[in-house]
């Protein structure tokens, strides 16, 4: 009968579901104990944090296909910029070609780029970051010195691409291999993001996003400038132009503020002359920094023996991307700004002063990056102003003179202004 039938279905049924769920919860006891077996440690789960203030960005979108960009030495051969995949690139015009970039390195930073390694005769791209000394000992030899060496390169047997990095250990006069050949192995024929990381004393190499290597980095005198060696295997009928190493979207960045904080347009801190121990009580639970580009500038400036950067969380970015126009409006904004009037009377007693660094990352080339930073420092430093933090006539006389700085320094006990990091 149909009742019957269906009887025997829902039983059926039942029996076949009861196989399943025995054999879910057995996939699921396998997949507990497998998951308990699997290591799992900074390698898997270390993620790249880029710093947020931009020192050097070139995107090459603005640049013209053919000619070459403002600021890089070449120290051997020649490069132009040229158009791969809808993007530009640096590109060697002939192996072996070298360029360096001056750039005073904070202790703390982050480097960035792109690179696409031709597959014919083994296409290789050479990084290096250098100290005055390295410069002054070999400028730019090809295997050093310099305090970080490392290799983006194609390799063989089956085709893959390859890292190799290598710290220069000064005890032995050395490298010293972190990072071989063949330990890690990636897709070829496609373009790879590598990414530098420089923080607490520690360098970290990640490639497509994964970390790959970790090692501690301390060199013992400031890096000056960077550098490029584009190089393949030799023997190739095609002339290296045809088959060479890319590389392109190059971001340099130091740690100014704290992760998650803020949010772009500008950045703004509070600068006392004194150690992280003396500072005001009113400060002892801010974030901290007492190394930096701008500190740095502001130091030598006044002969500074100690100095203490401390760190103002804004409500947000008060800046639309691509806008020099302030937008910052809301009770957040009112709170911060009676909140800086109390803070200011403290850093005045203490002779130091308030710090605004305008951020131009969301532009496409160093230039545009330059220009828009200087711009919104001046305009977020008159906004302040307005709010009665500052003293608009004296700004607009800084700003009369002002020849492109990023950074706009408010001295609390006379009111003036400094324009630093041109």
């Amino acid at each position: 009968s149909r009742s019957s039938k269906q009887n025997e279905g829902v039983m059926r049924w039942s029996r076949y579901s009861g196989q399943i769920g025995r054999v879910v919860g057995w996939l699921a006891a396998i997949g507990a104990v497998f998951a308990q077996m699997q290591i799992r440690g900074g390698a898997e789960t270390a993620r790249f944090e880029a710093g947020d203030h931009v020192l050097y960005q070139e995107r090459l979108a603005g640049i013209a296909i053919g000619s070459q960009v403002k600021g890089w030495e070449i120290v051997k051969g020649s490069y132009e910029v040229a158009e791969f995949q809808g993007k530009r690139w640096f590109r060697p015009l002939e192996r072996d070609t070298r360029i360096l970039y001056p750039l005073n390195f904070p202790k703390e930073f982050s480097m960035e780029f792109n690179v696409y390694l031709a597959a014919e005769a083994g296409a290789r791209l050479k990084v290096f970051w250098y100290t005055a000394r390295d410069l002054q000992r070999e400028r730019m030899g090809p295997d050093g010195p310099s305090q970080m060496y490392l290799i983006v390169g194609r390799g063989y047997h089956p085709d893959h691409d390859f890292v190799h990095l290598r710290i220069y250990n000064p005890e032995l006069r050395r490298y010293k291999d972190i990072i071989t050949p063949g330990s890690y192995k990636f897709t070829p024929n496609q373009v790879h993001r590598v990414a530098l990381q420089v923080r607490n004393g520690q360098l970290q190499l990640f490639v497509d996003g994964k970390r790959v290597g970790i090692t501690p980095f301390n060199p013992k005198e400031p890096l000056v400038a960077f550098g490029f060696i584009f190089d393949a295997g030799s023997g190739h009928k095609l002339p290296y132009k045809d088959r060479p190493a890319l590389v392109g979207e190059i971001r340099i960045a130091e740690y100014s503020r704290p992760s998650g904080q803020g949010s772009g347009g500008v950045f703004l801190y509070w600068v006392l002359p004194v150690t992280k121990q003396n500072l005001p009580q009113l400060f002892a639970q801010s974030q901290t920094y007492n190394g930096s580009v701008a500190l740095e500038a502001l130091r030598r400036r006044y002969q500074w023996s100690d100095a203490t950067l401390v760190v103002i969380a804004l409500p947000g970015n008060p800046f639309a991307s691509g806008s020099a126009q302030v937008k910052a409006q809301g009770s957040q904004w009112s709170a911060l700004v009676q909140r800086l009037k109390r803070e200011l009377e403290v850093v005045r007693q203490h002779k130091g002063g308030l710090l605004v660094v305008g951020d131009g990352s969301d532009e496409q080339t160093e230039q545009a990056r330059k220009l828009r930073a200087n711009q919104r420092a001046v305009a977020f430093s008159a906004w302040l102003a307005q709010q009665g933090i500052g003293n608009a006539q004296k700004l607009l006389n800084t700003i009369t003179n002002n020849n492109g700085y990023e950074g706009i320094y408010f001295i609390a006990e006379n009111r003036n202004y400094e324009g630093i990091l041109p």
